[in-house]
């Protein structure tokens, strides 16, 4: 997940990822903690103030079994209070419910590897009351819904920080970039039949731990990729470019850092960095800069049911 999503791993099992829904690490939301809606009125600037308060009326967690592959998704129904997890672990469930990355997420237990299934909805009256919200307002009260999932059956309970750390400015590279700017042409078969009716992302991920991922762009920004680059590289990306267009592209790689392989990996994909750099014509620079984590106080895993 990205992972919308950057779904890294730093085990050994192969994940089968298609990252879907709103889970695209993204800006960070900003309240203290998911127990009462009280928190959530900072949850995100955009929000001008709107104060989410629904939660779950019903909720099914059960932990995956052990597997060698894994698919991962999540998504809620569009304009809906029905949510269906598969095969996310702790992390995953927190980006999900904070919006954050994962380089945002300190001191999680040893156990967050733990993958679970989950199956929640309210009643036809908050899928009444999300179907009149616009955007912003409707993934905040989704967030919400989470966020007391979380506090209520997994006991939750965190604050935020702001700490320096690395960060990466996106810019244009040396021979300037490679980005082919959309025109008025529409989404590729391929895509249509992947997302269907449903809204499509500006940039989605495709692929598995075996031969390589995916990133497909449709009319996407470059502000979209620093976001979707920060989920990856586990870092703040800040776009630099400069660039203001919208773009089309196909960027395939395997692994993160070119400097993670071996002297004899033959793997004729390239890396992310080398990717984004050789693919697209813009280039990853370190920085430092403030980084507001959101530190785990307290964390369980939930009861069955």
């Amino acid at each position: 997940m990205v992972n919308p999503l950057g779904c890294k791993r730093s085990f050994a099992r192969e994940l089968l990822l298609l990252v879907s829904g709103w889970i695209i690490f993204a800006v960070p939301a900003a309240f203290a903690q998911a127990s009462t809606s009280e928190d959530a009125t900072h949850a995100a600037p955009a929000s001008e103030g709107y104060v989410p308060t629904l939660t779950f009326d019903v909720a099914s967690i059960r932990q995956s079994p052990e597997a060698s592959s894994y698919m991962v998704t999540g998504m809620f129904q569009p304009h809906s209070s029905s949510v269906r997890i598969v095969n996310f672990d702790a992390m995953n469930l927190l980006s999900m419910a904070y919006d954050v990355r994962w380089d945002q997420i300190v001191d999680m237990p040893n156990w967050h590897h733990a993958m679970f299934n989950i199956q929640a909805k309210s009643d036809s009256a908050a899928d009444e009351r999300l179907a009149k919200l616009s955007k912003g307002q409707e993934k905040l009260e989704q967030q919400h819904m989470m966020q007391v999932l979380l506090a209520d059956r997994f006991k939750l309970k965190t604050h935020w920080e702001t700490r320096e750390g690395p960060i990466y400015n996106l810019i244009v590279a040396k021979n300037g970039p490679k980005l082919r700017e959309a025109k008025n042409e529409p989404p590729s078969p391929e895509a249509i039949k992947i997302w269907g009716d449903k809204p499509m992302p500006p940039i989605y991920q495709q692929g598995d731990s075996r031969t390589g991922f995916d990133f497909i762009a449709y009319q996407c920004s470059t502000d979209k990729i620093a976001e979707e680059l920060a989920g990856q590289f586990g870092h703040p990306v800040s776009n630099k470019t400069g660039l203001t267009g919208k773009y089309n592209f196909k960027l395939r790689y395997h692994g993160i850092h070119l400097s993670e392989r071996s002297a004899d990996d033959l793997d004729p994909v390239p890396t992310l960095d080398t990717a984004v750099q050789d693919q697209l014509g813009l280039k990853l620079e370190p920085s430092k800069g403030p980084i507001q984590v959101l530190v785990i106080d307290h964390i369980e895993k939930p009861s069955e049911n």
